[in-house]
């Protein structure tokens, strides 16, 4: 049977962790990107955009997202835009942490 005082530390130990979750910066990071990519998948149909790629040739690509992307924002689609820029955005900010973390680790069990 557990004691009280026992409890209250189990609790603050618990609320201590969830905070150490909630304040990291790679949760956040994860929660806009997931938010940004349901917002993408519900304003834009997937298969469209892979066909449309397929169509492109292949040393055109960055020409076509670049009109693409200049075609929306001209014709009123800015919210997509910024989603778009928000994802494209955290996306290589979460790259960038993770692949941080990851050499610093590599780097540390090679010194070891």
């Amino acid at each position: 049977m557990k004691s009280n005082m026992q409890t209250a530390i189990m609790r603050r130990v618990y609320y201590s962790y969830v905070l150490s979750i909630i304040t990291h910066v790679v949760f956040w990071q994860g929660v806009f990107l997931s938010v940004a990519a349901v917002l993408l998948a519900k304003w834009l149909h997937v298969a469209s955009i892979v066909k449309n790629f397929l169509s492109v040739p292949v040393g055109t690509v960055p020409q076509y997202v670049a009109h693409a992307v200049t075609h929306a924002a001209t014709h009123g689609e800015l919210l997509t835009v910024l989603t778009l820029a928000l994802a494209g955005g955290v996306a290589v900010s979460a790259g960038y942490h993770l692949a941080q973390a990851m050499l610093t680790r590599v780097f540390f069990i090679r010194t070891v």
